[in-house]
């Protein structure tokens, strides 16, 4: 199974509006609500992919229904353990007419120390069944910065693959575990690393360079309307994607990241582990508001993607 991890999931309330007015109103066309997180993202679009994935992490007592039921609708299994206090609200304003999301995300309820050990005993149950391990998203208070490194250390123990998607602190501390790929875009690439390069070829460098600070095996950035590179130690690869109309970028990230999942336990090559990140990726921009990739989706798009080498 692929075990994925999501420590503050959330429900997302996304609108839809034609054109954003900062300060002024704003009429929406459409709304709705969705439990999710990075993690249950990626394990929902792997099952839609064909996969078999595990969601754990912590949920919260006042209504974790929500979040079981989305799973459970789903016939995707999981296990989290339940904190006291309530899913956290994320507000997502999806401006139609230039295809750009703002969001505004809740820091989530604190976590206490015995909430924390009850996660990591249930982890430690579940971690040696699992074939790949996923670490993504933020986390809650009470939750130290370097919890993805410890996870990675436990799972590099019985010689599993960790892919990490994260953030800031979140992002510095769980290099230090080596994992397997990293899925940083621009933005958290800038933030992490200070690498302040637009130009492709530079951009290849610089991600090479963190690779061998760091010992890692892999890494893909996202780029938006750039597209998305795939760098290793010793080669690197970069695609515009194909046309698509965008509908919806929330869950594009956590798509690629499922599309890398399928790549790497398939051992491709990394110009195919880019191409499947991309198409994943791709199935989820054009669908309107939350919903994800599906299989159909993947398919048709896999074909399309165009890549080629960087010389590095």
């Amino acid at each position: 199974m692929i075990l994925t991890v999501t420590l503050n999931p959330c429900v997302d309330h996304t609108a839809e509006i034609d054109h954003l007015i900062p300060g002024g109103t704003n009429h929406v066309l459409t709304s709705r609500q969705d439990p999710s997180g990075k993690g249950v993202n990626v394990g929902i679009v792997l099952h839609q992919l064909g996969a078999n994935p595990f969601c754990t992490g912590i949920t919260r007592q006042g209504n974790a229904d929500l979040l079981d039921a989305v799973l459970d609708s789903r016939e995707i299994p999981h296990d989290f353990f339940p904190a006291a206090g309530q899913l956290r609200t994320n507000l997502k304003l999806f401006d139609r007419s230039r295809g750009v999301m703002t969001e505004c995300n809740e820091k989530g309820s604190p976590v206490t120390a015995e909430e924390l050990d009850g996660f990591l005993s249930l982890f430690a149950r579940l971690l040696p069944q699992a074939e790949l391990l996923v670490l993504s998203g933020s986390v809650p208070p009470g939750v130290p910065d370097d919890i993805y490194r410890t996870l990675s250390v436990s799972a590099q123990s019985f010689g599993i693959p960790v892919i990490l998607d994260a953030s800031g602190p979140l992002l510095r501390e769980g290099l230090l575990a080596h994992p397997t790929l990293i899925k940083p875009n621009l933005d958290e690439l800038r933030e992490a690393f200070g690498v302040t390069v637009s130009e492709k070829q530079k951009l290849a460098g610089a991600c090479r360079k963190i690779l061998q600070e760091y010992d890692l095996s892999c890494l893909c950035l996202s780029m938006g309307e750039q597209g998305a590179m795939l760098v290793t130690q010793t080669e690197a690869w970069e695609t515009p994607g194909s046309p698509v109309e965008v509908r919806g970028v929330q869950g594009a990230g956590d798509s690629m990241v499922a599309g890398l999942c399928l790549g790497l336990l398939h051992g491709d090559s990394p110009d195919k582990l880019l191409r499947a990140a991309v198409a994943a990726a791709q199935g989820s921009l054009e669908k309107p508001g939350t919903l994800l990739c599906e299989r159909s989706d993947f398919e048709r798009f896999l074909p399309q993607i165009p890549v080629q080498p960087i010389t590095l």
